[in-house]
């Protein structure tokens, strides 16, 4: 149902040609006035707020209730995924920077900090010879993992009487030659070549690892004008270790390590990238004294109450929406039969509870969430990042709705309402706004990232460009902006001053300040409407002649429609079977 609110962004008592609507006139139907009066009490109670319905029929307000206890229950949840997922995010990073330390030659901190500022080069080799020491490197350091890893690394079922190998992949054109004259032939077919990189025998009792004598051996060519790139792939094994908290199993984990040597750029600089492809695989070992059962008992048990919870809210709101049209086709019948008027669509849309929507779609996403979560905590589903990211977006979401919904609840107290008011009575102008902004701003995105693209760090690409530009109209790194333009064109420079200074003057000085305008007019609007009355459609109108309190006994005595017991709410029931028809459907 619509609450107190639906009316209150002001639909004037005036019809499009600017004079006075004639106020409602009784026309000659089969409607008694008794009749009109009980429709008169069923549409007032209808835009109760749940305390004034308490008043009126001594009912408890169960959807309020149940969102409240929902409220709580998801954001508890929430917690407990968020602890357990931020510290499985923070166990395959710190995994991640372990595996570039070990295997990756030359490897230093200054690489692990944030993307911005940069505080170094991008890891990348330059010459030829670096290419084979590199490869050379990871295949030792693989070798004897076992041995000067800290983390607990292992082989992934490896047989003790061999030495463990590294997979190389590499993906070349066809053919491609370059002439002394500049010219050149190139096939652009691709060829990929993959061997295990073992250790090569130099029959003076050496035996160690050396990629370039190996590909000879091999009868393997490497030629750099054709390489796109080279992928070094291996297993790693290892077992997630928590003992210190109560109740928690080892989770084992195997990587499929994978370095790739990027040439496809062709620029000089072959980039240099370890990606360990974490995930989850049964563990086949046991702690002494251990036991999770009980604890999954309880976490599973919790979600599915959370579930019951979410299903039970989305079915009494979507019993309200269809309640709600119902009314509204038989108040659309009885004014068209008894005043000849065709209920206005804006009247018709107060019947129309988008906060009830809103809960359902929070309600899906809260239980496919639930579902997902249970599914990861009993491992029915791998434990990667990108299932807990799954699970993240559906529970963080369906939080985030539920959280507003109860916006809707402190809406019927007008003193706290005027943010719901002003962004209702501002939304038909400020999307009318925002799509003229949008349309200069995305003007200056793409002018940005064409010009200044290739000399600044911030405009490389589509989406940093559009970032950095709702930046700077947030007033942010203005200064960092301007200096970190790298180009010696004098006319690049002069442009991107006059481009930066245009757009932040038209978009701090004047599309900003037209924003707040727009929204601060709506805000003194709703003030004058409070000081002196909101305008009333046709529809409240005829229920403003209803002069009984929200207290009084006629609600109780007329309104005996289905309701929920107070000790199931799923088990609704007639209070009154016997009733006769025009208690419960004014028109038939």
């Amino acid at each position: 149902m619509a609450g107190n609110i639906g009316y209150e962004d002001g639909h004037p008592n005036i019809n499009s040609s600017g004079h006075a609507k004639p106020p409602l006139r009784r026309q000659p139907s089969y409607y008694t006035p008794d009749m009109e009066d009980r429709m008169r009490r069923r549409l007032k109670f209808f835009f109760m707020d749940p305390i004034e319905k308490l008043r009126a029929k001594k009912r408890i307000p169960w959807k309020m209730l149940l969102q409240v206890v929902k409220v709580i229950l998801v954001t508890i949840q929430l917690c407990i995924f968020g602890l357990e997922r931020g510290n499985f995010v923070d166990y395959v990073e710190k995994n991640t920077i372990s595996l570039k330390h070990l295997f990756l030659k030359d490897w230093e901190p200054a690489y692990e900090t944030l993307p911005y500022p940069p505080a170094t080069g991008t890891y990348a080799v330059y010459e030829i010879s670096s290419v084979f020491e590199h490869i050379d490197f990871v295949s030792n350091q693989y070798s004897k993992m076992n041995h000067i890893a800290i983390g607990g690394y292992h082989f992934w079922n490896h047989n003790a009487s061999t030495i463990p190998t590294v997979s190389m992949c590499k993906t070349n054109y066809y053919s491609g030659s370059y002439f002394p004259n500049g010219t050149f032939i190139f096939n652009p077919r691709l060829i990929r070549t993959c061997a295990n990189v073992t250790q090569v025998d130099f029959g003076n009792g050496t035996v160690k690892f050396d990629f370039k004598e190996f590909l000879k051996r091999k009868n393997i060519r490497l030629s750099l004008d054709r390489l796109l790139k080279i992928e070094l792939n291996f297993l790693v094994h290892t077992v997630r270790l928590e003992l210190d908290v109560p109740h928690r199993c080892p989770i084992c984990f195997l990587m499929n390590v994978s370095i790739t040597f990027d040439n496809s750029d062709r620029n000089g600089q072959m980039l240099v990238f370890l990606n360990p492809n974490i995930s989850e695989i049964g563990c086949r070992g046991s702690i002494i004294g251990l036991n999770e059962t009980e604890k999954k008992r309880v976490q599973t048990a919790f979600d599915i109450f959370i579930i019951i919870v979410s299903t039970m809210s989305s079915i009494l709101c979507l019993r309200s929406i269809w309640r709600a049209q119902s009314l509204k086709k038989e108040t659309a019948k009885f004014f068209k039969n008894h005043f000849r008027k065709v209920l206005e669509w804006y009247d018709r849309l107060e019947f129309l509870n988008m906060w009830f929507i809103l809960i359902v779609i929070n309600d899906c996403l809260t239980i496919v969430g639930s579902c997902f979560k249970i599914k990861i905590e009993t491992r029915n589903v791998p434990n990667t990042s990108q299932n807990y990211d799954l699970c993240a977006i559906m529970l963080g979401t369906g939080n985030l709705l539920s959280w507003i919904g109860v916006l809707r609840y402190l809406g019927f107290f007008k003193k706290y309402n005027i943010l719901i008011l002003t962004l209702k009575r501002a939304a038909p102008n400020v999307l009318r706004f925002l799509t003229c902004a949008l349309l200069m701003y995305f003007g200056f995105v793409f002018c940005g990232w064409v010009i200044l693209g290739p000399y600044h760090i911030k405009f490389r690409h589509l989406s940093t460009t559009s970032e950095c530009l709702f930046s700077l109209v947030n007033g942010d790194d203005m200064f960092v902006t301007f200096s970190a333009l790298q180009t010696s064109n004098s006319f690049i420079w002069f442009y991107s001053r006059v481009y930066l200074y245009c757009f932040i003057g038209i978009f701090i000085y004047v599309v900003l300040s037209l924003f707040i305008a727009v929204i601060m007019d709506s805000y003194e609007t709703i003030k004058h409407y409070y000081e002196n009355g909101f305008p009333r459609s046709e529809l409240f109108e005829f229920i403003d002649e209803c002069t009984d309190p929200p207290h009084s006994e006629i609600y109780r005595q007329e309104l005996r429609g289905w309701d929920c017991s107070t000790v199931f709410c799923f088990c609704c029931k007639n209070r009154n079977p016997e009733e006769l028809e025009e208690s419960t459907r004014l028109i038939g």
